[in-house]
């Protein structure tokens, strides 16, 4: 389970699968993402077995991206990673994503 930023960092490399769980677009809750490229940065997502998608041909099809931040914008709790745009209010409000790293079986 992934209790802090660098532990989400060095587990997201190509091909790292996620389920949204949580956003500021409810219309994404839900979908299944892999990981195309991850920097120091942020990481780019796509939608897998969507090459059409909007979201996996965002970024001339490295997918849509995600900064890291800093730290204390993020929580992680109960196996869900969550990104707010404030460090100190992490409520529904300021949510950017939540998520949940899927295990390489949970295909």
């Amino acid at each position: 389970m992934i209790k802090s930023l660098n532990q989400l960092k060095r587990q997201f490399q190509k091909g790292t699968k996620f389920v949204i769980t949580g956003h500021c677009r409810p219309d994404w809750i839900g979908q299944r993402r892999q990981v195309t490229v991850s920097n120091t940065q942020g990481f780019y997502s796509i939608v897998p077995g969507e090459p059409e998608h909007k979201v996996s041909l965002a970024n001339g099809g490295r997918g849509s991206i995600l900064w890291w931040s800093k730290a204390p914008f993020w929580k992680f709790q109960d196996g869900i990673c969550g990104l707010y745009s404030s460090d100190t209010q992490r409520t529904e409000e300021h949510l950017i994503m939540a998520f949940r790293v899927l295990e390489k079986e949970a295909v």
